[in-house]
């Protein structure tokens, strides 16, 4: 099975190591270092733990339950498998973005994703320079300056990075993701897990805390009772999108349309075909998305007002988008 890493070790320069399982003890050899032993977390195997150092499972088989048994490990955050690809968070972020953008970013370990960051506010403002210093220290972390709403930040993005096909055929999964939503590293990289394992889900959604703030959390509320619901509609706030569907003729002419975010949430389901297993709120991770107060006000609502984001439809119509979707 696959684990990720929540060990120092996992950046002090070893890339690989030796695993030895016996009862519920896991014995952790990396090369050139001591050797950890951590304790199974349930029967099942699928945690371990010891100290400050954790490893859940993320994906695949279950390492056995027989009482002695060997094999070889490599940390999440070294080098990808060849040919998998990762998943990736985009955001177009404002003035407010750093402690959320840092939340994502707080356990390299568990990164088995990159961050692709639009800043849309000026250029000299000392949070970009933070932003770009971020990206230093942080491999598969990019930041560049763009003016614009997060839809057409993302369409630019992927314009630079060589298009739609491209895009896809680097990552499986992309998480256009408002930049107040909090979520932390192995969260994140828990819910690119789970979708990979129900590769039926075009489109999905963490699910939102009891604090959350928005017009949809009586929908997509977190319920304890579930991994994942199936369901006909996720908000434009926090989607993943399956990369296939960047070139998806039913998806295409809605990317091209979405200005605001408005409409673009209700075409999810009919752009997947409409099929009852092709949208999810993902239960099994929970994020927050904060009221916005007088201290911290909507930046993007300064952009544009609220009341204005359906003016957005004149766009879907020349596209050509089904009005029956939206």
């Amino acid at each position: 099975g696959t684990f990720r890493h929540g060990s120092s070790y996992a950046n002090a320069g070893s890339n690989c190591g030796t695993w030895h399982l016996e009862g519920g003890m896991l014995r952790l050899q990396w090369q050139g270092q001591d050797e950890e032993v951590l304790r199974a977390g349930d029967v099942g195997l699928g945690s371990f733990a010891a100290g400050g150092t954790s490893l859940e499972h993320v994906s695949g088989e279950l390492l056995g339950g027989a009482v002695e048994t060997a094999g070889t490990v490599t940390p999440p955050g070294a080098v990808s498998a060849p040919g998998r690809k990762r998943g990736l968070v985009f955001s177009s972020v404002g003035t407010q973005c750093l402690p959320v953008v840092q939340q994502w970013l707080r356990t390299p370990a568990a990164m088995d994703f990159d961050v692709a960051l639009v800043f849309y506010k000026e250029p000299e403002s000392p949070v970009f320079r933070t932003l770009q210093e971020l990206s230093a220290v942080h491999p598969g972390v990019s930041v560049l300056q763009h003016e614009g709403m997060k839809w057409p930040n993302f369409r630019h993005w992927m314009e630079l990075q060589g298009g739609a096909a491209a895009c896809a055929a680097k990552y499986d999964y992309i998480w256009v993701v408002d930049d107040d939503v909090q979520l932390p590293t192995s969260d994140i990289s828990r819910m690119f897990s789970i979708l990979r394992d129900h590769s039926n889900i075009s489109f999905a959604c963490p699910s939102f805390d009891a604090g959350s703030d928005g017009v949809w959390r009586f929908f997509d509320g977190h319920d304890p009772r579930w991994k994942l619901r199936y369901t006909n509609f996720v908000e434009c706030t926090a989607p993943v999108l399956k990369s296939s569907m960047l070139l998806d003729p039913l998806f295409e002419p809605c990317l091209r349309a979405v200005r605001t975010g408005c409409f673009i949430d209700f075409c999810f389901h009919p752009a997947a075909g409409g099929r009852n297993d092709a949208v999810a709120v993902i239960d099994a991770v929970q994020c927050h998305h904060p009221p916005r107060s007088l201290e911290s006000p909507s930046e993007m609502r300064q952009v544009q007002a609220w009341h204005d984001h359906k003016k957005d439809d004149v766009y879907f119509e020349q596209e050509g988008v089904p009005r029956e979707w939206w």
